[in-house]
Parts: structure tokens; sequence; C-alpha cells
């Protein structure tokens, strides 16, 4: 990684974030291609990768998925509304979010998900919102949770 690089992670680090990660800690995981780290609660995302991860996580959490807005689950999968109605209404979440990962593609419904509230939404907890690194043409999204 060249000097320019390593100097502008540093500013990156202190001047954009709200925290501020160890720099250096983030110029070895850039540099050893890492796709998805944490340093000093900010993560650091791929963007080649990011649709995946936000899919097995979305998986990992059954009664989070079935949370979602009726009319999203409906435009995002094969489910009929007043199916994914009757069963929120029966506070059946789990069960929802289960039939959602055994009915539809998982990583075309992070996508739906992710251009309907972005990335933030999900992976940034304090305030939603995201920022881009691009270092040797590989572009990270960043998510500063403090």
């Amino acid at each position: 990684m060249k000097y320019s690089q390593v100097k502008a992670i540093k500013a990156f680090t202190e001047y954009t974030l709200h925290s501020q990660p160890d720099w250096r800690e983030v110029v070895t995981e850039l540099a050893t291609g890492s796709s998805d780290f944490w340093s000093d609660g900010v993560r650091f995302i791929r963007y080649s990768e990011i649709d995946k991860i936000l899919a097995e996580e979305l998986q990992s959490d059954p009664y989070i998925l079935g949370s979602f807005t009726a009319w999203f689950i409906a435009d995002s999968t094969d489910l009929d509304l007043e199916v994914i109605e009757a069963l929120q209404e029966a506070e059946a979440f789990e069960a929802l979010g289960k039939l959602i990962v055994k009915s539809c593609n998982m990583v075309d419904f992070s996508q739906d998900y992710a251009s309907a509230d972005g990335y933030g939404h999900h992976f940034n907890i304090y305030d939603g919102g995201e920022e881009e690194l691009t270092v040797n043409g590989v572009t990270y999204l960043v998510f500063d949770n403090h």
C-alpha cells in the first residue's frame, strides 16, 4: 500500500468518522483484503460482499425479518399480503421470518431492503449513516456505531 493511501486512510478515520478507530488496524485489515471487520465500534464491509453479509444477518434473526412491513415483504417475496398481515396480527413474526427465508432468495431480498432503507439502517445502530472508503479500487462501506 502506498504512503499516500495510508495517509488518506488515517485522515478518513480521524476527520470523517465520529469515532476514531485505530487507523493502523484499519490499514492492516484493508491491506490484507478483509471483507468485514470492526475497529473500535466502526464496521468496514467490502461493497462487493455487503448483500451476502446482510442476507446472512437477516436470516439469523427470523423474528426481526418477520417484523418488516407487510407491503415490503409482499413486494419482495411471493407471499400474499393478506397472509403476511394475518401472521403479523397473530404476532407470529418468527414463523413469518422463517417462511421468508424458505420462500425467497435472501440476497435478492437484502438488495430490496437496502434499496428501500440503505445499508446504514441495518449496519449502523447509532444513526443509520454510512460512509464510503475506496482503497486500490476496492470500495468499503463504513458504519460508525458510536
